[in-house]
């Protein structure tokens, strides 16, 4: 596949390798830079943990986001929420050379969702707290109590509840009605989503530690300290409360690894959660408390807006499992040029394993009008599929001729789950969980009429 891209001056490389020098970046440093560079290290890792009493004005409008950025690798958001770009994922710079990522995303290279500025954790001094009256004996852990415990390692893609928003129409079907998709909702598209080798305790394992007796729900609680005027005090924990049902299947961990590595800190360091198959907003960072309970636990703060909710239901419906999806790695301002191209993408399903991925390309043959330049045609899978992991496909795309190009990827998992037609995903006022084949656009333009 062939693609034009600026090229980068010898004194952009210098101060390139001048920026990632230096520890604590903030993103704004790089994000005018095209760049393969690590993340910056967080410096305030061996601070005191961050204090709940109160957040100042200025903090509330400090950079969510600790690690470096580069605009090479990620797209900007909003403040907090970093998307990877696609482009780089089938074509990345690894290691001073030109390579795709493979089944994981590097630690420095996943899609970043913050809602605040991580707290300073210092792990030595941190402690899970452990409460609630499912529980016979309450206790804490320490992070080395929890390192001693049985570790677990998982293969999982993590996928945000709100990936795809910016692909729903702003109105609902049958129209208007007082409801509109809130555009202040971060316009994620193709690239909140990664995959990574995680490493932790098994959540039941800690429970059975505690004595956990006839729980029914269990809530999960950050360190993190959100501002949000809409809540009461005028700031919130993050939070999660799940069913114990999920919360003691083998593969929910508490995380601590990430590809081999302690969880980065806008990860989530030093501990979270892993919900395997749940869209990623129920994956709670910087856990500091997990409270089982006999009794049902009404949610709070943000998850009582991770809810479905439009004309189409009558009532909100809590997001849990992710939707299947898929996505050609590519991004659109890069332009290919004519001749034979390999196609590549990736598949992935919170229901279970990728069965089979189809390729659909249309042309425009005038403004406005699209005709079929391929018809749906079976892509080969490039490993073998596993339950809640992402799958590398491709597809031959031959003796392409110059023009403008809309390429769409529709997956099937074992569950017998399709990704729909776009007019048939089912509107709701939150912007979660869009799924249809999304057509993504392309230039095909012959080298001769580059710049």
């Amino acid at each position: 596949m062939a693609m034009h891209r600026p090229e980068r001056s010898g004194a952009d490389a210098d101060r390139l390798e001048e920026i990632r020098s230096q520890q604590g970046c903030s993103r704004r440093r790089f994000f005018v830079y095209s760049a393969a560079g690590a993340a910056g290290t967080f410096i305030a890792r061996q601070a005191p943990a961050a204090s709940a009493a109160g957040i100042s004005e200025a903090a509330a409008r400090t950079d969510f986001v600790v690690q470096a950025t580069p605009s090479w690798y990620f797209v900007h958001r909003e403040n907090g929420s970093e998307e990877m770009k696609w482009g780089p994922v089938g074509r990345a710079v690894l290691d001073g050379q030109p390579a795709g990522y493979g089944e994981f995303i590097p630690n420095d290279r996943m899609y970043i969702h913050n809602r605040a500025r991580p707290p300073q954790i210092d792990r030595r001094t941190w402690r899970l707290k452990l409460v609630g009256d499912a529980l016979t004996r309450p206790r804490s852990f320490t992070y080395d109590e929890l390192l001693a415990m049985p570790s677990v390692t998982l293969k999982r893609t993590v996928d945000c509840g709100a990936n795809f928003a910016a692909f729903f129409p702003r109105l609902p079907p049958g129209g208007a009605d007082n409801r509109w998709l809130p555009v202040g909702y971060t316009q994620w598209h193709f690239g909140a989503v990664g995959a990574a080798e995680w490493t932790g305790v098994r959540a039941k394992d800690v429970l059975a530690a505690a004595g956990a007796e006839s729980p029914v729900d269990v809530k999960f609680t950050g360190l993190d300290v959100i501002a949000n005027r809409s809540f009461p005090g005028g700031r919130v924990h993050y939070s999660q409360v799940a069913p114990v049902d999920k919360v003691l299947k083998d593969d929910t961990l508490l995380a601590y690894r990430m590809n081999g590595e302690d969880l980065p800190v806008d990860h989530g360091y030093p501990l979270r959660l892993l919900l395997s198959g749940w869209a990623a907003v129920t994956y709670v960072k910087w856990l500091g408390e997990i409270e089982v309970s006999k009794h049902h636990i009404a949610p709070t703060g943000f998850q009582t807006r991770h809810v479905l909710t439009g004309p189409a239901y009558p009532k909100p419906l809590p997001l849990s499992v992710g939707p299947i999806r898929s996505a050609i790695e590519h991004d659109p301002q890069i332009t290919l040029y004519p001749g034979d191209i390999t196609l590549h993408g990736r598949a992935w399903s919170g229901s279970g394993a990728i069965e089979r991925v189809d390729v659909s390309i249309q042309k425009l043959a005038a403004p406005g009008r699209w005709v079929t330049e391929m018809s749906w045609r079976q892509a080969t899978l490039l490993s073998t599929p596993e339950p809640f992991m992402w799958v590398r496909f491709e597809v031959p795309w031959n003796g392409v001729k110059p023009g403008q190009y809309r390429v769409m990827s529709r997956a099937k998992d074992k569950a017998g789950n399709i990704q729909p037609r776009p007019e048939d995903v089912v509107w709701n006022q939150h912007g979660l969980g869009y799924n249809g084949h999304y057509p993504l656009e392309v230039i095909v333009v012959p080298a001769s009429d580059m710049p």
